[in-house]
């Protein structure tokens, strides 16, 4: 179960990368929607860290 979920929260942080570079190669980006992508990203990335460190443990 554990594995399944790191794998969907990893393509999920994947997708919300992409989106912030294609919102950061417009002329002028939408600066309130790149700090909420890169807040949900840091999210994701701290989610997958503590499951891993739960499995780990």
């Amino acid at each position: 179960m554990s594995a399944r979920l790191i794998g969907r929260l990893k393509a999920a942080h994947e997708r919300i990368s992409k989106q912030i570079e294609l919102e950061s190669s417009v002329l002028q980006p939408d600066e309130a929607r790149l700090s909420k992508l890169k807040k949900t990203k840091l999210s994701l990335k701290d989610r997958m860290a503590r499951i891993s460190a739960s499995l780990s443990a």
